[in-house]
């Protein structure tokens, strides 16, 4: 069992930004409050995302553009990861953890940040939240861009399944 949460801990903490100026210091026991920054919130209820998403593919950005090039996406491969983001703001990870999210714009760009509760039984502390570029959004797809140590990396592609 310890296993598979560490193996799971780490397909979630893959995307996160641990170089990150702005993020808050957590507490024991605690997901970080909301503080102002350079950041906005964005009421996620109007920007399409509250859902149940399945990534389908995950694409590393090779050349560092921003944007899944053809040759790049031929190189994807599938991925079992759920997403599960509440109207109110809470959220559920694999249906094993749970936290809350905030969409947020960054510099002109839109950002998905998911704060996920600590594992009692193994972490002191609720972990750094992963940061994502939100790509696009449509009725049945979510793009999204994993920002890693304030740097873009792969792109995750879901489909929505509720």
């Amino acid at each position: 069992m310890t296993l598979f949460v560490a193996l799971s801990s780490l397909l979630i903490n893959c995307g996160n930004n641990q170089a990150a100026t702005n993020d808050t210091q957590l507490t024991k026991n605690s997901l970080p409050e909301k503080t102002e920054s350079q950041s906005t919130t964005v009421n996620p209820s109007v920007n399409g995302i509250v859902g149940t998403w399945k990534l389908r593919l995950e694409v590393f950005d090779d050349n560092g553009n921003r944007v899944p090039d053809e040759a790049e996406m031929k190189k994807g491969y599938s991925n079992n990861y759920l997403l599960q983001l509440n109207v109110d703001g809470s959220c559920r990870m694999q249906q094993i953890f749970t936290g809350r999210y905030e969409k947020v714009m960054e510099n002109g760009r839109p950002m998905l940040k998911v704060y996920r509760k600590r594992i009692e039984s193994e972490e002191d502390q609720d972990p750094l939240p992963d940061i994502y570029q939100i790509t696009s959004v449509k009725k049945d797809e979510l793009v999204l861009q994993i920002i890693e140590a304030g740097e873009p990396s792969s792109f995750w592609f879901f489909k929505r399944i509720k």
